[in-house]
């Protein structure tokens, strides 16, 4: 749509070629699996193998893209991999470092102990885990440092976190219970005391006394396995204050603190002081201080320390819960939150900058702002560090022997050749410290949605060349899915604040998932989804990107066959209705303004011009708004029910092949303008159909896509007249409606139709109603502005109303005079409503039975319309006509007849036929000769009781 614009598009695509995703892959290659092997294998030998399969597919990808018709520069794709990309990631990366938002820090962060790296916020997804629940007893300290009898007791689904407990959380508001269980003082919320107790299928107990959780701040305890864990040696546990953290809901009101396995549990460490102690490593699995649990992986430990507690008596009861549970979004472990060593940057700093310029960024559509800014409010510092090998190298470099740090923006900054800036090549550069030690680069690469986040600039070649960047950057559209709120858009946004303090794009609009028959989203990696190539096959391009282009792009939708039919049949009427004008209407692009100007065009002709330039003028301003799938669906309604079903239908006459005149040139013309105007919307949509039907116009380039936007003329717009012509359109469906329901055929003519309503269909009826006459195919119209209608109607023949409740009252007139809170209540009584002559039951409008028959009718929104369905002579001698014309047209066609070729037609002499001699030649562009010997081609015709044979 732009390019049409003349605008000059930077249309690149772009491949993501690093993480966890093809380690996975080539690991399943190589038949490996884990660091150990992969370092067994070599690093050099693995990227190796990574940016092979990396990018493997990206010529067959390309070929898939530019066969669905996404035009881009595929002979100049970015891939992240390359060396340019790189140092646009470094660039960054040294830029937050000199503004200070680079740090290094022991913080609980998700682990996935299959890749052994640390997993950032935004990268974890959720699984349902079924895991221990447990209660615990820890022993209080008395005033002397001694143990007491009295038990503070704890609930977990964590028995692996147990060894790093520093502290208890209570609420100091809470009202806290001593229960009596047999000789022991058991302490813990009055509210759940009842669950404790059944949980713990205790039956006989005494609530001693109650108090307020503020009383048991700073209270020590001892640890029920102190002796089993010698890292709880010099731990001394107490109960700290933590009203934001402790609820009454579940448990027992007393929260189990590990400030090395969470991040509540860290804060409150923090807050009040207390070790954070967390001796798992990447692995999962336990560090020597853990004592005899040595090397056990931390969820397999659960059984065994739940079998400890049960030892020293500090096991109140043992169950299961099923819950919520963090998995690694590419491997699908479980997670596990361990306090490690990790680079993190400090967004929680820029937090107040990243939600002003979320603000002042375009959304579409526009609550998708107000999620992005949920989002940015829960955002806590990136730990983009990662364990890994394949991706960005961490450009930080650290003595060994001061600790000072050197951040890298440049392989310039490298100081020495190297081709290739992965693992394993990049570790070998050292540098030197001022004190004299040597630099080691730490052997992290970066998150790879750190790759992301530099998109906009590292594929520009920034920094190491600017004149695209100042050209171009920031992006003017993003266009990702929803699942990139917590993804691409996050570290797009991040990142781009840090390096430059802006927004990296002005306008983001996102798209759902496409989902299949039983709702999975689609997935590459889990060969979910339908293969473009197979839909491409059956159903061709365009009808395929008709089919996804004419959905709200925010709304996930289910890929149905069925419904992208419905496209194959508008593409169908495309090509009908562009055949029909090519084969019947004239040539008019030689037409001057001035010709052009003087032809005789009637008010339908006016009309289609009015509605192509409305057509043309919307979809320009759907386009600039980014909601593009409205002007898909505004073309698709007007090119099936304004002009095939509607516009070509009234000029057939006009357009015939012995039709001349300005009348014909007129119709021509507005038909031409109309079938252009669509080809030209269609381009960005279905650019294949749109180039097949393309008229090359004087000047013009060879492609529909090389050309300039198609411009509305706002003067030819005449909305009045498109208003009142849709109230025809509404009346002259009702009609086809009624006509079905008396098996009257459109060709068959009826006598009368009488229409009823508003103004406006009282002014369109009279005005247009040769036009209605015609396109009804009746003999008269009466019109009326009366409310009550007086006209003869069949005995309790039903009248389809609105719904109950849009015009409750107010059925098209008919009944305006009725009380609506009376009908109303008359409805919801007995479901039936009476108002004279009128009777409303449900959605039917029934007539009472003191009228006379051959009359029904039908309301819409405008107001009712009658049709007299009596059958006189004369009506049933014009249908056989017209079935006779018909036949002879059905006859030329299926001999391969030209529209524009005459025909020798032979009839059976009748008086009848012969009164319809001249009509039949009209409309069939034939010449009539009697008797039908001399045919070479025979058909025998039927018509109620007439037969006689048709030859041509």
């Amino acid at each position: 749509f732009y390019g049409m614009q003349g605008l000059d598009v930077a249309a690149q695509p772009g491949y993501d070629t690093h993480g966890l995703p093809i380690e996975h892959k080539v690991e399943k290659v190589l038949n490996i699996s884990g660091k150990e092997q992969i370092e067994q294998f070599g690093i050099k030998e693995f990227n190796a193998k990574c940016k092979e399969f990396a990018t493997k597919y990206i010529t067959a990808m390309n070929e898939q893209f530019e066969d669905l018709g996404a035009w881009m520069h595929y002979d100049k794709p970015y891939l992240t991999l390359d060396r340019e990309y790189i140092e646009g990631a470094w660039y960054t990366f040294q830029k937050a470092h000199e503004k200070g938002f680079l740090y290094k820090g022991k913080y609980p962060v998700h682990v996935c102990p299959r890749c052994e790296t640390a997993v950032a916020q935004h990268e974890v997804e959720f699984t349902t885990l079924t895991d221990p629940s447990i209660f615990v007893k820890f022993k209080l300290k008395s005033e002397d440092n001694s143990e007491s009898n009295e038990f503070l007791i704890i609930w977990t689904t964590t028995p692996w976190t147990l060894p790093s407990n520093t502290g208890i959380m209570a609420h100091p508001s809470v009202e806290y219970a001593k229960v009596l269980v047999n000789n022991e003082t058991w302490i813990m919320a009055k509210d759940l005391v009842e669950s404790v107790m059944k949980n713990a299928k205790v039956t006989e107990f005494k609530i001693t006394e109650t108090f307020p959780g503020k009383d048991l701040d700073g209270v020590h305890y001892t640890h029920p396995l102190k002796e089993f864990f010698p890292v709880q040696k010099n731990i001394n546990g107490k109960v700290v204050m933590a009203a934001q953290y402790v609820t009454t809901e579940e448990g027992t009101g007393l929260v189990h603190t590990a400030p090395g396995h969470g991040t509540d549990d860290f804060k409150i460490g923090q807050l009040h002081n207390l070790q954070t102690v967390s001796p798992v490593d990447l692995r999962g699995k336990y560090k020597d201080e853990i004592g005899e649990l040595k090397g056990v992986f931390v969820k397999d430990a659960d059984k065994r320390i739940t079998e400890e507690l049960t030892k020293v008596n500090a096991l109140v009861c043992a169950k299961t819960v099923t819950h919520k549970y963090p998995k690694c979004w590419r491997c699908e472990t479980p997670l596990l939150f361990i306090a490690v060593p990790q680079w993190f940057l400090a967004v929680k700093k820029i937090r107040e900058k990243l939600l002003a310029e979320n603000e002042s960024t375009n959304w579409v559509p526009s609550w998708a702002k107000a999620r992005f800014q949920d989002w940015i409010n829960s955002l806590g510092d990136w730990p983009v560090s990662r364990q890994r090998y394949w991706g960005i190298p961490l450009p930080i470099w650290e003595c060994e022997s001061c600790g000072a740090i050197k951040v890298v923006g440049s392989s310039k900054e490298l100081n020495t050749e190297i081709n290739d800036l992965h693992r394993p090549f990049i570790d070998e550069v050292k540098f030197e410290c001022d004190c004299g030690g040597k630099m080691n680069r730490i052997p992290d690469v970066l998150d790879v949605w750190f790759d992301s986040g530099v998109a906009s600039w590292a594929s520009l070649g920034f920094p190491a060349k600017t004149e695209a960047f100042d050209r171009m950057w920031p992006a003017d559209l993003n266009i990702e899915g929803a699942d990139q709120f917590r993804g691409w858009w996050n570290s797009e946004m991040i990142a781009s604040v840090l390096t430059f303090d802006k927004k990296p794009f002005k306008n983001i609009l996102f798209h759902g998932m496409v989902l299949d028959a039983h709702g999975n989203k689609f997935s590459k990696s889990r060969n979910i989804g339908v293969a473009p190539n197979e839909v491409i096959k059956k159903y061709g391009r365009d009808a395929m990107r008709l089919y996804l282009l004419a959905a709200p792009p925010e709304t996930d939708f289910f890929f149905d066959f069925e419904v992208l039919d419905e496209s194959v049949k508008a593409l169908n009427i495309l090509f009908n209705s562009k055949n029909f004008i090519e084969s019947y209407c004239d040539k008019t692009s030689e037409l001057s303004k001035d010709q052009i100007n003087s032809l005789e065009f009637t008010p339908e002709d006016k009309w289609i011009v009015s509605k192509t330039n409305s057509l043309i003028k919307q979809c320009t301003e759907f386009n600039k708004l980014y909601t593009g799938y409205k002007a898909v669906n505004a073309i698709k309604d007007f090119l099936v029910n304004d002009l095939s079903r509607w516009y070509i239908k009234l000029i057939r006459e006009r357009t015939r092949p012995t039709s001349t005149g300005s009348d014909k040139l007129a119709a021509s013309y507005a038909a031409r303008f109309a079938i252009d105007a669509v080809v030209r919307l269609l381009a960005p949509i279905t650019p294949y159909s749109s180039e097949e039907l393309f008229e090359k116009r004087e000047g013009e380039s060879d492609s529909i896509h090389l050309t300039d936007w198609i411009s509305s003329d706002e003067s030819k717009i005449d909305t009045a007249l498109e208003q009142k012509m849709q109230a025809v359109m509404d009346l002259t469906e009702s009609v086809l409606f009624l006509r079905q329901e008396s098996r009257i055929r459109l060709r068959h003519p009826v006598k009368k139709i009488t229409v009823s309503g508003k103004q406006s269909l009282v002014e369109a009826s009279s005005e247009f109603a040769d036009l209605i006459k015609k396109s009804c195919n009746c003999k008269e119209i009466e019109v009326s502005d009366k409310s009550n209608v007086e006209i003869s109607v069949k005995p309790n023949y039903a009248v389809l109303g609105p719904k109950f409740g849009k015009q409750v009252g107010q059925i098209a007139g008919l009944v305006a005079k009725a009380d609506p809170q009376k009908v109303k209540e008359q409805l919801e009584s007995n479901g039936k409503a009476v108002f004279g002559e009128f009777e409303l039951e449900g959605e039917m409008l029934l007539l009472k039975e003191n009228v006379p028959e051959g009359v029904m009718g039908k309301t819409f929104d405008e107001g009712v319309v009658f049709l007299d369905t009596e059958r006189t002579p004369e009506l049933v001698e014009e249908s056989m006509i017209r079935e006779l014309i018909r036949t002879i047209q059905v006859m030329r066609k299926d001999n391969d007849k030209n529209p524009t070729e005459t025909v020798e037609v032979f009839l059976e002499q009748t008086q009848v036929i012969g009164k319809w001699k001249g009509e039949i030649e009209s409309q069939t562009n034939s010449k009539i000769s009697w008797g039908t010997e001399s045919a070479l081609v025979k058909k025998e015709f039927e018509f109620n009781e007439t037969k006689f044979v048709i030859g041509i």
